[in-house]
């Protein structure tokens, strides 16, 4: 009698951990898509040629992040060694003109950023688009004359890039 009852157990055991684990899968998400904390996007026009503009625009989209749940969160748009003409008006502390502040914003839908730089040296060139989080306080971020972000004193939290051929000038 005791031996049944043991089985019973384990036959009721075995079947309610298959139906768990059927459960699970049939309540798990299919969306292949892959975590993203913010949807991000470049686009470039003009022709990439030293001494000609070229204009970039960086779409921004809130993913599983809002950014008013974060203390504060940037987007830095690093154009590598181009001389910056214009930008949608920079928002930090900083003072550069591709660093905006993305904390008070509603990103539900996307919000543009643009800046055109002028390429200054021919050959292999790339655009970083970043947002990110300080490690610490605004102090310890550490931005250059030319207002590239030194990724080692924030937590990056997207990461989109360009790459491009610059020509010589004609």
């Amino acid at each position: 009698m005791q031996e049944r009852t043991v089985l019973l157990l384990v036959v009721v055991l075995v079947t309610a951990t298959a139906g768990a684990g059927v459960a699970v899968n049939a309540l798990r998400s299919q969306d292949p898509a892959p975590w993203r904390s913010f949807d991000v996007s470049i686009t470039r026009s003009g022709t990439p040629r030293v001494g000609s503009p070229l204009n970039f625009s960086v779409s921004v989209r809130q993913g599983t992040v809002d950014p008013k749940t974060l203390w504060v969160v940037y987007l830095s748009l690093d154009m590598g060694s181009m001389d910056i003409l214009s930008s949608t008006p920079g928002t930090n502390p900083w003072g550069y003109r591709t660093v905006w502040n993305l904390t008070p914003l509603d990103l539900t839908a996307p919000k543009v950023f643009s800046a055109t730089g002028i390429p200054t040296t021919n050959g292999s060139a790339m655009v970083y688009a970043m947002i990110w989080v300080p490690q610490g306080d605004l102090d310890s971020v550490s931005v250059d004359a030319q207002g590239h972000v030194n990724p080692a004193g924030v937590s990056l939290m997207t990461v989109q890039t360009d790459s491009f051929w610059v020509d010589a000038p004609a």
